[in-house]
């Protein structure tokens, strides 16, 4: 321990949600906003499966923060 370490930062083990919390979060942004222009595209040409995967992409982006909450 060091003489700058604040009491109780030993070898506590981090959990996975808090340790990749902040690139999962992006994760989740840009898959968010790259479901938008597919929904968009599948509206606009009448293409069900750009439709559908942006629905996926939408409920990918929604879950990725329930799964690393503080």
């Amino acid at each position: 321990m060091t003489a700058n370490a604040p009491l109780g930062t030993g070898n506590t083990p981090v959990p996975w949600g808090k340790r990749y919390r902040t690139p999962l979060m992006n994760t989740a942004f840009w898959l968010f906003w790259l479901a938008f222009p597919l929904a968009y595209l599948g509206g606009v040409r009448g293409e069900g499966s750009l439709i559908n995967i942006s629905f996926i992409l939408f409920c990918a982006a929604c879950l990725v923060p329930l799964v690393t909450k503080k």
